[in-house]
């Protein structure tokens, strides 16, 4: 059997129904496809008309596939330069394909090589393209030929698509280049059937339907070749005249549209599309070129015709394609509103920047034009109609989330705020009076709808109108007496003052006006009032209280009624996005009210566990509920010990790697964690049990690192001896896995700084053997000695050493020793204190350099004569470190109760953690000895080993500079 009819009977397995036969298929295509002349085969396969329609498509599949994984010259098992040829040669020679998913498959592979070959190895593909394209429209009759004009037309397209997403310059000028030939062809295409529509009879509809087709086409090629192929297109004359031709069709085929009859419903739909896609073009450009398009000849026509549609129209009722013509025309206005490109700078402005705000202000944005649109949008687009009502009495939920979407592409009214938006903040001085006098104009207006987008306005211009608008007496006044309106058509007003209120909290609501705020927020969120309105209510409550000038004690008498509310709310709701944003409110009242929360948070604790039981499948929600159990922890601190049965499991579930839920969950369960950790009063065995975990995922490498260490260090300061007991050996085994040279800087100084603590918190007696039989001093030496490390790094590993040198100096000189006998290097111990003063001076915190010095001094008490040699050297350490502090009786100095480390707050909060650091800092040896003292007991302790006091002044001292020594003495006291 052949290779081609192996590869046949394959594609039909693959092509069949049969799980089984399927999967082998695909294994078997696997092993093949790196294989010379597969994809060649493939293509032959796809383009044998006579083969089955499912194995044509499984070859063009697997040839589409391949085309992504070996084309590249580099990429591994890569397509031969032959076969590339082969396969390039064919690919225009199937433009006459019948079956509409095979040729827009076909037409996808082309594109795909021509990413990768156009021009450099495939140089002649738009021209030749092109020819096909010409002589097919030039023998349209005959139907072969009419077929593969559509084909071509459509290859074309998605060719340009693919050139023009090519990001390096060269890419681009490459297309540059061409464009113009492109744009000459096509263009031409496109005027012959556009002006043959606009000539025939809309009763003939085969003509009709086949000139918007190939029309639509030659659009969306054009659309992209004059916005990428001409940067400077407002000064070349075909694209410029395209420009002003593209609105002339824009109007006819809104005129055309009214003339097609009632029964050709898909005619009006190709129109439309046609209106869509000269609208695309138009925002394309300003996209790319806002400052060609406006120095466009008709540029101001076309934001003219636009600016026509929107003052003529805005009935919310619109057919969907008008509707899409509208948020274009609106998108038009605010790019030339917003544009940074037109913004003229204090100092010298560009010419070119000039120029277009002259055209802007003077022939379209006028401050007639600017008047009348701000009216247009509150008047027209920017209200609600009673569709919203009835979608707020059928699905309220899904109403308010879907107000809240960024949406505002896609949707009419969204669009319109956005461009009021921008429109006030380029136009404030001119548009403030007139909303200062519509505000005024709200307080017996029985138009609801128009009530409601005036407040809209007013809220989202909040910024603007700060200092235009007093919002306090406003607030205190009629927005006040309107929330007590019950009327149920008077909710539209209620939900728009919770959610004006929520604009404007944050800008302009003075201090004493905080208890109305509060008091509408909590009237606005009564069971008895409207779905709708609670949910802004809640929403905006959030806002007030994620606020700068917000106060605990304002708010405190408002605290029980707040959570209630909440709370009922939460059992009324059953979208999970509205359950979540109700546990945000919840979430920010607990972290703003700290300690003021004890009394209620029994009511809030009580929502969660069936919360989270009816979100076993909604892991964004299951997050907000460890996010809001995480405030609650740190806020009830020493008390939240009652909650440790609850909160266990959840931290195991979520930071569990065999569940599912992991992924989405494990970052908030670590915030739970250490929150549950910093808030213990004492090492329970609930908390206790979770140290494996902890250690488990830290062996796991460089992922979780940071935040183990932070967890473990918490255990370490909780109970130091029960957490080495739970996972002593494993927990050093994990940190010397994770050990190694080439560690970022960050990541080396974590582990060490961890280690440090460690050293600190539990004795040599219980850590000593796990250091050595672990291989952790090992590594630790031999990145030391090394010294491939920054400086950073290096003075962070000999603290480690200094740390275990002050605790036991005899246990860390026999380390040393030893593992320099495993090394070959029997004076690795003195070339080890050689290197550790070297880099002494690369210390600069006072703390560290006087724990340096304490563990350099520790390594003295010996009979090593290879160590005593430094003693000069050390004298000089001792001097400097004397020198640079005082210290009181004990060895304290307030300098070394300083440190630097990333992950700590200076102004950290009283918690059960921060009391036992700062107990933990009062044992510290660097605090609780006397530098003086632990060096002249240092001394005695060398002169007792080596001979008492004269031999080792003879031998030793007798070495050091007098100077230094005369020096020192006075310092030692």
């Amino acid at each position: 059997m052949s290779a081609r009819d192996s590869l046949l009977t394959v594609l039909a397995e693959a092509a069949s129904q049969d799980p089984a036969r399927m999967q082998s298929a695909v294994t078997q295509l696997q092993q093949w496809e790196a294989t010379p002349q597969f994809n060649a085969t493939l293509q032959d396969i796809f383009y044998d008309k006579s083969i089955d329609t499912n194995i044509r498509w499984q070859a063009i599949i697997y040839l589409k596939n391949g085309i992504d994984k070996y084309w590249r010259k580099l990429a591994k098992n890569a397509i031969s330069p032959e076969e590339k040829t082969a396969i390039r040669s064919r690919l225009l020679t199937a433009l006459d394909e019948e079956q509409k998913p095979l040729a827009t498959q076909n037409a996808v592979l082309i594109s795909k090589i021509a990413r990768f070959d156009f021009p450099m190895e495939w140089p002649d593909l738009l021209s030749t393209l092109l020819e096909i394209v010409r002589s097919s429209t030039a023998n349209e009759s005959d139907p072969r030929a009419r077929l593969v004009q559509q084909r071509s037309l459509y290859t074309l397209h998605l060719v340009v698509k693919g050139l023009i997403s090519k990001t390096l310059a060269s890419g681009r000028k490459q297309f540059q280049q061409a464009a113009p030939e492109l744009f000459t062809n096509v263009v031409n295409i496109y005027v012959r059937y556009v002006d043959t529509l606009f000539a025939s009879n809309t009763t003939n509809i085969e003509s009709l339907s086949g000139c918007l087709e190939t029309s639509h086409m030659a659009l969306k090629c054009l659309r992209r070749v004059v916005v990428h192929g001409f940067p400077e297109f407002s000064t070349s004359e075909g694209p410029v005249a395209f420009f002003r031709l593209a609105l002339e069709h824009l109007q006819r085929f809104m005129a055309f549209k009214e003339s097609i009859p009632e029964q050709c419903s898909f005619l009006v739909t190709a129109v439309d599309s046609h209106i869509k896609l000269i609208g695309k073009f138009y925002l394309d450009l300003m996209d790319a070129h806002p400052r060609q398009f406006i120095l466009t000849p008709g540029a101001a026509d076309v934001l003219r015709f636009y600016w026509g549609l929107l003052a003529g129209n805005g009935n919310e009722h619109a057919a969907a394609p008008a509707q899409t013509t509208l948020i274009q025309g609106l998108q038009l206005v605010k790019k030339t509103l917003k544009d940074p490109q037109f913004i003229l700078t204090d100092k010298d402005p560009e010419p070119v920047v000039v120029r277009c705000r002259h055209i802007i202000e003077n022939e379209f944005m006028t401050p007639e034009t600017t008047n009348k649109l701000a009216e247009i949008l509150i008047t027209k687009y920017m209200r609600l109609t009673e569709d919203d009502l009835e979608e707020w009495d059928s699905n309220p939920e899904e109403w308010a989330l879907e107000e809240e979407a960024d949406s505002w592409k896609y949707q009419l009214r969204p669009c319109a705020e956005k461009v009021f938006m921008d429109l006030l903040s380029s136009h404030r001085a001119q548009l403030s009076p007139l909303l200062v006098q519509l505000a005024g104009s709200t307080a017996n207006m029985s138009d609801l709808f128009l009530k409601d987008s005036i407040y809209c306005a007013i809220g989202l211009g909040s910024h603007a109108l700060y200092d235009a608008i007093d919002f306090d007496s406003w607030l205190n006044g009629q927005l006040s007496q309107e929330v007590q309106n019950a009327d149920p058509s008077f909710r539209l007003i209620r939900r728009r003052i919770a959610w004006m209120i929520g604009k404007w909290v944050s800008v302009n609501v003075s201090k004493p006006a905080r208890p109305t705020v509060y008091t509408i927020m909590l009237h606005l969120l009564r069971t008895q009032e409207h779905m709708a309105v609670r949910l802004a209510a809640a929403q905006n409550l959030k806002t007030c209280i994620d606020d700068w000038d917000f106060e605990a004690a304002t708010f405190a008498p408002f605290l029980e009624q707040s959570v209630q509310g909440l709370k009922h709310l939460m059992g009324e709701v059953e979208e999970p996005e509205s359950r979540m944003k109700i546990l945000s409110c919840m979430s920010m009242i607990v972290e703003r009210m700290d300690e003021h929360i004890a009394p209620y948070s029994q009511q809030i604790i009580e929502i969660l566990p069936p919360l989270w039981h009816a979100a076993t499948d909604q892991n964004l929600l299951q997050s907000a509920i460890l996010v809001i159990m995480t405030k609650l922890i740190e806020s009830l601190k020493s008390q939240s010990v009652g909650l440790h049965h609850m909160v266990m499991p959840l931290i195991r579930l979520s930071v569990d790697p065999t569940q599912e839920a992991h992924v989405y969950l494990m970052e908030d369960g670590f915030e739970l964690w250490l929150a549950t950790l910093k808030t213990a009063s004492q090492a329970t065995d609930e908390l206790m049990s979770l140290v494996p975990a902890a250690v488990s995922l830290l062996s796991e490498g460089m992922d979780h690192m940071r935040n183990m260490l932070k967890i473990l260090q918490s255990y370490l300061m909780l109970d130091a001896e029960r957490t080495f007991q739970a996972a002593g050996p494993s927990l050093i085994n994990a940190v010397a896995g994770i050990i190694s040279e080439g560690l970022r800087s960050e990541a080396s100084v974590s582990i060490m700084q961890f280690m440090d603590l460690a050293a600190l918190t539990c004795p040599i007696r219980i850590t000593g053997d796990l250091y050595i039989s672990s291989g952790l001093l090992n590594k630790v030496l031999s990145i030391i000695m090394a010294k491939k490390e920054t400086n950073v790094v290096l003075t962070q590993y000999l603290c480690f050493l200094a740390r275990l040198a002050v605790e036991d100096s005899v246990y860390l000189s026999n380390a040393v020793v030893s593992v320099g006998q495993q090394f070959g290097q029997p004076g690795l111990l003195p070339m080890l204190i050689d290197l550790w003063m070297e880099k002494f001076d690369n210390v600069s915190h006072p703390k560290f350099r006087k724990l340096h010095a304490m563990g350099l001094t520790a390594m003295l008490r010996t009979t090593n004569a290879a160590v005593l040699e430094y003693l000069p050297r050390l004298v000089c350490i001792w001097g400097d470190v004397l020198n640079e502090v005082n210290e009181n009786g004990t060895g304290d100095s307030l300098v070394y109760w300083r440190e630097t480390q990333d992950d700590e707050d200076d102004n950290a909060e009283e918690t059960a953690e921060v009391i036992r650091r700062r107990e933990l800092l009062k044992r510290d040896p660097v605090h609780t000895s006397n530098l003086a003292q632990y060096v002249k007991a240092s001394i005695g302790e060398c002169e007792r080993l080596n001979g008492g006091a004269e031999t080792f002044q003879q031998q030793w001292l007798s070495k050091v500079d007098p100077l230094m020594l005369s020096t020192l003495t006075p310092l030692l006291g």
